[in-house]
Order: structure tokens, then C-alpha cells, then sequence
């Protein structure tokens, strides 16, 4: 009787979906998901479609996405993958790896069902998905990354797609799909459709223009002191020093998707990062609703706003169409992460958002955490090997190391060019060369940005980009009329250990840097720590724990205790005489020149 049901309830539906296909189209795909019934914290997927060939037989899940340079692996949270024809017979569907099925038959096919778990509150433990790539299901909100749900069938990743999301009626759908006007969004591939995040429940909005670009901000908080109208005050000024920077509208819309969960939540779902995940029409934000948000709000929303420029506009043949089953680096992630993040520090500085002072701060806070990094390996071959695992952390120099080059960079161009001619006018140049649609030569990018600016330029790349010398701090800032100063004692006394703490995909706390001193007492970076002071050290007593630190004296002894591949291993640390590193101090006289390179510096050409 259940089989018998089953097959009238799917002729039913499928009847019922069948005018949804155009007879011009050989091949059709429909997506839908229903997230009314959301108390058992999963996706209902249902796949309709026609036309489907041999060759088509797989259908998959993204092993990596855009921006998130790892291995996410979204088929581990599919549950119940089966395939039926247009009778409603169920079809064969073979899982033959983490995110892929194989389906007999597959011209046969009309429909596939599944069930997907959310990552936000997953038991599975491994690999923990960072929370703006990820999926949450909550009774007031629901976080949809699109990857993370819907997958393609083999062949057809670059063909237009349907999608209908069935959700409470009570609640907001945001999103930069376009919307059909008869229940489906439509994307025109299933990169598009990736590419497009979605934030629905209980949303408060707001909406303004930026040279020529619709804005939209969707936001759930758990409370009203948190809104949509706050936050685009945050962002309005943002914005429009943005359109200030960028100087023409290469997008119509742009929508910022905001989730600030509180503090239970946030601690409970293994969260110790927040920040957003960049897509080309929209940004997707998972904060705490707690703590001093809005100065790291306005700052990722500058960054993510800019990436409207690279990737969208200015990218790699390699990562157009972008291949999800494979994970495959390019070598210009420097470009799209570390230009990126460069240009949402100058430009605000150079819109008087704030000041030089205050530029230089973030240079210096930039330097200094790429210190705890690498630095035998260049720009280049960690964007290579982004995907490997012994240095997958690695990648989070991209917004320190990558910048601060792009920043020396920017000088030496203005330099070369007499003051005409920074990393941004070189910048706009390429996007109007290239743009959405014509990819760059992955191999030919550095050949074309020498021959787009100047000879001295393909040593920069080969030293500091390709290479692996100290980047010339000093010897650039001097240009502008400002000393570089490596290290002094802080007039700030509290003594400090130099712990730089991260968290790994099994959410331990990690020494996600370590000095000199570290080294020679035995630790390692990703060592997870285990014990500091006698006590254990999780997630939730970190914040209790690290602070008795700062209570300590200068000479005083700490012991830690790491765990590495499961061994626990002791060491003893000084707490040191704390340090300010990385200064810079305006001259007090400058040259002509020095106050003609700033003078350059300091604005939008």
C-alpha cells in the first residue's frame, strides 16, 4: 500500500510539474525545497526533470565552493538519495563517492528526492563548515547556502535552472535570485544559482541606491537592538566610498544577507569565527549578536562589497566555470583576496572614513598577524596549494600578507608613474579589458599586468608575489614621508605570551601562530591546545581562562600542554615584556616629491 501511494502521490506531482517545461529545451531542471516542516532541522529536496541523457548520470555535490578554499564536501550531509521515473518507479542511484550518484538509466529519469542536513548544529564532526558557507535551521531563521543543498547533473552545470523554496508564510525571503513572479527564482546555470545565497525567517529590511546599484540588507537577530536600519547606517557611508573608489556601476543590485545569532547559539554551534562569504551579487554574513560587532561588520562589508570587482569582473579561466567536484586553485587568489582586501582599507581612508593614522594601524595589525605565518612560501604557492591540508590555514595571510602587498605595490606604481597611476586606475583598466563574461589566461595574467604597466613591476611580482623576500616596508612608506619602525617597548605594561589562538575543523582551540620562543619550547602552529595553567581549554572556558594570563608578571612561568596527532606535549613560556611592532611615524620634514607621491596617495586618481 505504501509503494502504491507513493507511485500516485509522484504521478500527481509530476503531472503537476510537467507544464513547467518548455518543449524548446531538450533538458530541464527544477528544483524545489521545503523548509515548512523545518522542526526536523532538515532540506527536502525534490529534483524535477526531463530529458536527461546517458551522459548525464551523476548528479553532484560541491566538494568546494568559491571563496571558501577548502574541502567542505557537501554531499556527507545528503540523507536518503533516490531517483524515480515519470510513473513514479524508483530508479537505481549508486553513491559512489562523498558527493556523487550514479543513476541507471538515467533518460529515464524525472525526479530525485533527498534529505539534507544542516551544518550549523551537524553531529558529524569532521570538517566542520565554516558558517557562512554553510546551512542553519532555526524556529525564526533559516541560512541557505545554495551549494550546500542543491547539487548538478554531470554535463549540464552551465544550463538555466528553476528553484522554489516552500517556507512560512509569516516569514522574508532574501536573496539576488530573480524571482519569476510565478513561485520559482531562475538562475541562468547552476553556477549562478551556487552563487546566490539565501537568508529567510523572521527579517527586518532595508534598502537604499549606490551609483546606480540597488542595495538591499536582509537581517535576523534575535532581538530588535539589532536591525536592518542600523546596520545600513553602518553601511551606508561604506558604500558610498565604494562607488567613490570604483567609479562606475558594474553590478544593478547587490543584497547583504545578515544572521546575528546570540551567544548560546553561536558558542553551542562550535562557531569561534564569524565573517562573510563573498558571491557576486550578494554577501552572506553569519555574526554574533554579542560583543563589539559593528566595527568588524563594516569592514567585511567593505571587503565583500568590493569583490563585485574580482572575482566577478576580472578571474582566472581556471575558476569560470568554476569546478566543483575537483577542487582546482588558481595562482591569482593574491589578486582576488589580497587586492580585494587592500582596496577596502585605502578606500576608506581615502574617503576620509578614516584617517592615515589610522590606515597605518591596520597595516601594522596586517603585518603583524602574518608574522605567525609562513614566510617561506610565496603568494603564489600557497594560492596553488590552497587546497592542501598541511597548509590549508594558511590561506588567511591572503587578508594579511596579500594586502600589505598590494599596498606596497600601489606605491610603487604611483612611483613609477610619477603620481598618475596607482594599483586602482591599473586595476579599473583590467576590469574594462576583461569583465564578467572574458576569463584571463591563468598562465598569462603576470605577462599582462607588466606590459599594462611598467618593466620594474616584473621584478616586484617575481621578489614579493612570486618569491619569498621580506617585503620592503621601510624602504616604500619612506616615499610617502613615513619612518618604519620594527619593534619598540609598548607603554602599554601588561606583560603577554604572544599566543595567537585559531580553531581547526574539529573545533579545538589551535596555535594558529608561534614566535621564536614557541619554537624552541617545542610548539607548533595547529598544535591544539589542551592545557594552559593546569586548567582544560575549550571553547567555552577559553574565555574565562586566557584572561588569568594577563593577569601574570613579566618573567613569570606558564605552563601549556598542546595535544599533536593525540600525544600531549608539555612546554613552559615566558610572559615577555609586551612590544609595539610595526610602526609608522610621519616625518616631520618632507621632501617635494614626498608630499607629491602622499598627496597622489591619498586619493582616487
Amino acid at each position: 500500500m505504501k509503494k502504491t501511494l507513493l507511485i500516485i502521490l509522484s504521478l500527481y506531482v509530476l503531472a503537476g510539474h510537467s507544464a513547467l517545461f518548455a518543449a524548446s529545451d531538450p533538458i530541464e531542471v527544477i528544483y524545489e525545497i521545503n523548509v515548512k516542516n523545518y522542526q526536523d532541522d532538515l532540506f527536502h529536496v525534490t529534483v524535477y526533470t526531463e530529458g536527461l541523457k546517458e551522459e548525464n548520470n551523476i548528479y553532484n555535490l560541491p566538494a568546494t565552493v568559491p571563496g571558501t578554499y577548502s574541502n567542505l564536501n557537501f554531499g556527507r550531509f545528503v540523507q536518503d538519495f533516490k531517483a524515480y521515473d515519470k510513473n513514479g518507479n524508483e530508479i537505481k542511484a549508486e553513491k559512489i563517492s562523498t558527493n556523487q550518484w550514479k543513476i541507471e538509466n538515467a533518460n529515464n529519469v524525472a525526479m530525485l528526492k533527498y534529505k539534507v542536513e544542516d551544518t550549523f548544529d551537524t553531529e558529524i564532526p569532521d570538517q566542520k563548515v565554516i558558517p557562512m558557507a554553510g546551512t542553519g535551521i532555526n524556529d525564526d531563521f533559516i541560512v541557505l547556502n545554495t551549494f550546500a543543498v542543491l547539487g548538478y547533473f554531470e554535463g549540464l552545470q552551465t544550463i538555466p535552472v528553476k528553484v522554489k523554496i516552500d517556507y512560512r508564510s509569516d516569514w522574508t525571503l532574501g536573496t539576488s535570485l530573480t524571482y519569476d513572479g510565478s513561485g520559482y527564482y531562475i538562475a541562468e546555470s547552476y553556477d549562478q544559482l551556487a552563487d546566490s545565497p539565501i537568508l529567510m525567517g523572521l527579517l527586518s529590511t532595508a534598502s537604499t541606491t549606490v551609483n546606480d546599484i540597488n542595495v538591499g540588507v536582509y537581517v535576523y537577530a534575535p532581538d530588535t537592538s539589532i536591525n536592518a536600519k542600523k546596520i545600513m547606517k553602518v553601511a551606508d557611508e561604506v558604500l558610498q566610498s565604494s562607488a567613490e573608489f570604483i567609479g562606475y556601476s558594474p553590478v544593478t543590485n547587490y543584497n547583504f544577507l545578515m544572521c546575528f545569532l546570540d551567544q548560546q547559539s553561536f558558542m553551542a554551534n562550535g562557531f569561534m569565527g564569524a565573517g562573510a562569504l563573498e558571491h557576486s551579487y550578494s554577501s552572506l554574513f553569519v555574526y554574533p549578536a554579542f560583543g563589539n560587532y559593528a566595527a568588524g561588520v563594516k569592514d567585511d562589508m567593505a571587503h565583500e562589497f568590493l569583490h563585485i570587482l574580482t572575482p566577478l569582473n576580472l578571474h582566472s579561466e581556471i575558476i569560470e566555470p568554476f569546478n566543483f567536484v575537483v577542487p582546482t586553485a588558481s595562482e591569482h587568489i593574491w589578486l582576488y583576496e589580497g587586492v580585494t582586501e587592500w582596496g577596502s582599507d585605502i578606500m576608506q581612508m581615502r574617503s576620509g572614513l578614516i584617517s592615515v593614522d589610522e590606515y597605518f594601524k591596520k597595516l601594522s595589525d596586517k603585518i603583524t598577524i602574518s608574522d605567525g605565518f609562513r614566510n617561506d612560501i610565496s603568494l603564489t604557492e600557497l594560492s596553488e596549494s590552497v587546497y592542501n591540508e598541511a597548509i590549508t590555514m594558511e590561506f588567511i595571510n591572503f587578508y594579511n600578507k596579500g594586502a600589505v602587498t598590494a599596498t606596497l605595490l600601489d606605491i610603487r606604481l604611483l612611483e613609477l608613474s610619477d603620481g598618475e597611476r596607482g594599483l586602482r586606475e591599473v586595476f579599473l583598466e583590467l576590469l574594462e579589458r576583461y569583465g564578467k563574461y572574458k576569463s584571463f589566461s591563468e598562465d598569462e595574467f603576470f605577462k599582462i599586468f607588466v606590459e599594462s604597466t611598467y618593466p620594474e613591476i616584473e621584478d616586484f611580482i617575481n621578489n614579493y608575489i612570486k618569491g619569498t623576500k621580506p617585503l620592503p616596508y621601510k624602504e616604500y612608506v619612506a616615499m610617502l614621508g613615513y619612518n618604519y619602525i620594527a619593534e619598540r617597548i609598548s607603554e602599554d605594561k601588561r606583560p603577554q605570551l604572544g599566543l595567537q589562538i585559531g580553531m581547526n575543523d574539529k573545533q579545538e582551540l589551535v596555535l594558529a601562530g608561534v614566535t621564536d620562543d614557541m619554537r624552541k619550547a617545542g610548539l607548533q602552529k595547529g598544535d591544539a591546545i589542551y592545557k594552559i595553567l593546569g586548567e582544560e581549554v575549550t571553547i567555552q572556558s577559553a574565555n574565562a581562562i586566557l584572561p588569568k594570563i594577563s593577569s601574570l608578571s613579566v618573567g613569570d612561568s606558564v605552563e601549556i600542554i598542546v595535544k599533536r596527532d593525540g600525544v600531549e606535549i608539555p612546554a613552559k613560556l615566558t610572559m615577555k615584556q609586551r612590544m609595539d611592532r610595526h610602526i609608522f611615524e610621519e616625518m616631520s620634514d618632507l621632501t617635494e616629491d614626498q608630499k607629491n607621491l602622499r598627496d597622489a596617495w591619498t586619493k582616487n586618481l
